[in-house]
């Protein structure tokens, strides 16, 4: 197989997800909750915690239920191979980009797209602003986006042949996603179903439409109907069900409206969204009367299947989209495509010319000092210098800082060190954190 066209779009598109990931990926500083899931790889890595029960911090989810364990036991082996530095997320995170681009491409070469139309989809992809954000932050979603793509690429490809041993093997897909957050993961469940009545199917046929979807249901169902079987798992997954699904639909509330994550989901579309209009009007990449092809609405349906139904929950975030926006971009780049003949693409030299234009930018770009002093500058500072005394030490700390979630994730993260709530004894037992305004960390005896 000929490698060299697809290795050409990954490294373009990955080229420009280096000059917009600038600020998050491969630059010192985390968000909050990256932080916190890099502590608990970290110490898994480490010894600290086991498979079925994970470790955060001694006095917060010393039993971290907080999430499924997939996303930790996949990055406790980067930290494994490249120990305790503050860039393994971030290699992670790139990993994660390839592997989620490699998806798309093949989701799209097995739905019919042509070459051109190929690249559009990923630069499509990684122009989406939380993209680029979520990559460089280490959130569940990234790993996510992963197995839902390749779900969706076997699932197509098991459609296009006609071989049911492939909807079992987009179900393991899904089994994954749903270890890494839940059941979220579960929206490529109606890809068959969208597949065959907007007509991708030329033989479609209830009786084949059943057997696509109860291939990929039954073939995620299966492997966690097994992991039941074992106790600890078990245990901890029906913890992490009442903790996060149960709880959360009753009590949590992040947001005013439902409506907010569908709102922000197209808000975050309208770059693409102009562009994809631009490259139609002014550059377009195929030839004779352009037909909108039924996969275009497929892969839209599928998108929005990822979206709607989170807006059962008053717990949104922005970010919690980003595994629908790989079908998203596909069926912006249907819409460039559709059923016209493919025009005469790009020379291969022009486009390794904008690809090696756009790395060294990105490498530019990040040799800016203010891109190193960007995040919680101060605060880290403070906690590296602190980490050379009290590195792996639990320290205590007033009620009010334990409520500071982003200076306990970074503490764990950066410093390796723990906050636990006061105690009549603290002054023998360990240092007192003093937490000032200008955010330095002092410490009492």
């Amino acid at each position: 197989m000929d490698l060299k066209p697809r290795v050409q779009r990954i490294a373009l598109a990955g080229g420009l997800f280096f000059i917009l990931s600038t600020a998050h990926l491969f630059t010192p500083g985390q968000f909050m909750d990256g932080a916190t899931y890099a502590a608990v790889s970290r110490n898994l890595a480490m010894g600290l915690g086991s498979t079925w029960d994970l470790f955060y911090s001694p006095e917060l989810y010393s039993h971290f239920l907080e999430h499924p364990p997939l996303h930790f036991w996949l990055q406790s082996l980067f930290f494994g191979l490249f120990g305790d530095q503050w860039w393994v997320e971030d290699v992670y995170g790139l990993a994660l980009w390839i592997l989620t681009a490699l998806g798309i491409d093949r989701l799209g070469r097995w739905s019919g797209l042509s070459q051109r139309a190929l690249q559009w989809a990923l630069l499509l992809w990684t122009l989406i602003p939380v993209v680029t954000w979520s990559y460089g932050n280490n959130v569940l979603e990234t790993t996510l986006s992963a197995c839902m793509v390749w779900a969706a690429a076997t699932a197509v490809y098991g459609m296009r042949r006609n071989a049911w041993i492939y909807a079992w093997i987009a179900g393991l897909w899904v089994a994954a996603g749903f270890l890494v957050k839940g059941p979220v993961a579960l929206f490529p469940w109606a890809l068959p179903f969208f597949w065959h009545i907007t007509g991708n199917c030329p033989d479609s046929s209830p009786k084949r439409m059943l057997k696509d979807s109860s291939g990929l249901i039954l073939g995620s169902i299966l492997p966690i109907a097994l992991l039941w079987l074992l106790p600890d798992a078990k245990s901890y997954l029906e913890a992490y069900w009442n903790k996060q699904i149960v709880h959360s639909l009753a009590a949590v509330q992040t947001v005013e409206s439902r409506w907010f994550l569908p709102a922000n989901f197209a808000m975050q579309l309208l770059v693409p969204l102009l562009v994809a209009l631009g490259v139609r009007k002014f550059r377009p990449i195929s030839e004779g009367r352009h037909v909108i092809s039924p996969r275009s609405l497929a892969f839209l349906l599928v998108a929005l299947s990822a979206v709607l139904p989170m807006m059962v929950s008053l717990k949104q975030r922005d970010f919690y989209a980003t595994p629908a926006y790989p079908f998203a971009a596909l069926a912006l780049a249907f819409l460039l495509d559709g059923h016209k003949t493919a025009g005469k693409p790009l020379h291969p030299r022009i486009l390794w010319q904008w690809t090696l234009a756009f790395w060294a930018l990105g490498f530019g770009l990040r040799s800016l000092p203010e891109v190193h002093t960007s995040r919680d500058f101060t605060l880290r500072q403070s906690i590296v210098q602190a980490a050379k005394t009290y590195r792996g030490q639990t320290l205590y700390a007033a009620d009010s800082l334990l409520q500071d979630w982003n200076l306990t994730a970074q503490c764990a993260r950066v410093g390796e060190m723990y906050l636990k709530g006061e105690s009549t004894d603290s002054l023998a037992t360990g240092p007192r954190l003093l937490y000032k305004d200008d955010r330095v960390l002092v410490f009492e005896h």
